[in-house]
């Protein structure tokens, strides 16, 4: 015949579990703030590239920078703000170069690194297309 013990608990489960979880929040929490990183900087790069063809499909600098308002006025984003764009470069017969920027709001604070927002910078240069040449 088989003796079967009872084997007593002493809550060493718990205290390993509540252990790993002191490691693996942090690591889950920074992976969160990483991904929406990319994303937001993928984000501004599509920005820049819009704000650069909004000015090139324009024949002059003015309505150029109307144009680029216009499509940063249309951009809206649950974690970046402080959006701006600027029309470094302008050649009507050739190219035309956007600088934006942008701040990220990270969704999620990391206990350790204590940043609450990122700064991006992006540029684009498409070739005017609004003039046609004389």
């Amino acid at each position: 015949m088989y003796l079967v013990r009872s084997r007593k608990t002493r809550g060493g489960a718990i205290i390993e579990t509540v252990a790993g979880l002191f490691v693996l929040v942090p690591i889950v929490l920074f992976l969160i703030d990483g991904i929406a990183m990319v994303l937001a900087q993928t984000a501004n790069d599509a920005l820049a590239k819009k704000c650069a063809r909004a000015a090139a499909s324009e024949p002059d600098n003015a309505k150029a920078t109307a144009s680029v308002n216009n499509v940063i006025s249309g951009f809206s984003s649950p974690v970046i703000t402080n959006v701006t764009a600027n029309i470094m470069a302008f050649d009507p017969a050739s190219t035309v170069r956007v600088q934006t920027q942008v701040t990220f709001v990270f969704p999620v604070q990391v206990p350790v690194v204590g940043a609450t927002s990122q700064v991006f910078v992006a540029d684009a240069t498409e070739p005017v297309v609004g003039a046609l040449p004389p």
